[in-house]
């Protein structure tokens, strides 16, 4: 009943978004349906109180240019064009951030790195491996690109959409409080190297810290363009759920040197018949956690995030924000940005009308 429920969900989804698509296109202009612009519709389709999953839809043209730059980068510098393509391009000073931060990457393989610093091993499971390429994350948000080497036989085509179930593992001594996350796979080469590789990226955004819990993949569903969906692999049992299981440990610092904790306690905010009163909050380069005292109505408050840049423009968070927690023991929020953000660039946190300065950051 859960599987058919979730795929009752996707389908209702992807009937709006196709929609979605056509009025777009009425306008004249081309719309932007990258990776990252589907997966941020996808979460606006869902309800803000359940677990989003965005299972973002690569078109024909982006595949192909992603297949092309594979194709053309060594194997040993395959995480550059992957993050491009994902994050549908970086800048320079982007670029610097993302090889500073990242698990794994060039430059964490031309330094000596801790063993908790290094990347989750491999994991072979019922003829199936997924390997961990490349890790960047910092307090709630994590970026997981895996490569998903199904059995011998197994093709995947980029004309079909591929849905990973996946979750995370929290200690059992740090299950306090009401806990949630949404999540999105955006698939960046399906069948390009060899049928049975598929290469994405697993986002997820919590309402906790990540480090020191674990990610876990549970199955692979594969949507084929006429509409029908099938297992590629993972078992699911009636009354116990998930039957199989990829589990991978995620660092415990998970770059929290790169996470501000601001002094914000006591600062608060009245948006009509509600008022937010903050206890925490925290700001990466990923984006941004806050925990606040709601009293109002409106269960579920949507505040305007953005960064002030130094040079006086703005970069606000992405939309969907993921809100947990209850009116008594206080809710968490979190959003994230559309790119890696340097901090070290930016002077103001906008948390809707209230500004919150920020202390340097440094390289």
């Amino acid at each position: 009943m859960r599987q058919f429920d979730h795929l009752l969900r996707q389908g209702l989804m992807d009937a709006n978004l196709a929609q979605y698509e056509s009025v777009l296109r009425q306008t004249g202009e081309e719309p932007d349906f990258s990776p990252r612009y589907r997966r941020a519709r996808l979460r606006l389709l869902s309800a803000p109180w359940e677990k989003r999953r965005a299972v973002p839809r690569l078109s024909r043209g982006l595949a192909a240019l992603i297949a092309a730059l594979l194709l053309a980068t060594a194997a040993a510098a395959v995480s550059a064009p992957l993050w491009i393509a994902y994050f549908g391009g970086l800048d320079q000073r982007q670029k610097e951030l993302v090889n500073r931060m990242e698990i794994g990457g060039e430059a964490a393989e031309t330094r000596e790195a801790a063993p908790e610093s290094r990347l989750p091993p491999p994991v072979e499971h019922n003829g199936v491996t997924i390997t961990p390429l490349r890790l960047l994350g910092a307090k709630n948000q994590l970026y997981l690109i895996l490569e998903i080497r199904a059995p011998e036989g197994t093709v995947f085509s980029p004309e079909d959409r591929y849905d990973l179930f996946d979750g995370m593992r929290v200690p059992e001594e740090r299950r306090t409080e009401t806990l949630g996350r949404s999540c999105g796979f955006t698939v960046l080469e399906a069948g390009t190297r060899e049928p049975n590789i598929l290469v994405g990226v697993a986002e997820t955004t919590t309402s906790f810290d990540i480090g020191g819990c674990s990610y876990v993949v549970r199955a692979l569903y594969r949507k084929t363009p006429d509409g029908e969906y099938e297992t590629v692999f993972g078992g699911w049992d009636s009354e116990t759920g998930p039957t199989d299981s990829w589990e991978f440990p995620i660092p415990e610092d998970l770059n929290g040197d790169r996470a501000l904790e601001l002094p914000v306690e006591g600062l608060s905010m009245t948006d009509g018949e509600k008022t937010m009163t903050l206890l925490s909050m925290s700001v990466s380069p990923l984006g941004v956690w806050w925990k606040y005292r709601l009293e109002g109505s409106d269960p579920w408050p949507q505040v305007r995030v953005a960064l002030r840049m130094k040079d006086g423009s703005e970069v606000g968070a992405a939309p969907g924000q993921l809100t947990m927690g209850d009116m008594g023991s206080g809710c968490t929020a979190a959003v994230d940005f559309e790119k890696p953000v340097d901090l070290s660039q930016a002077e103001v946190l906008l948390w809707g009308d209230v500004e919150i300065p920020l202390a340097s950051q440094g390289d």
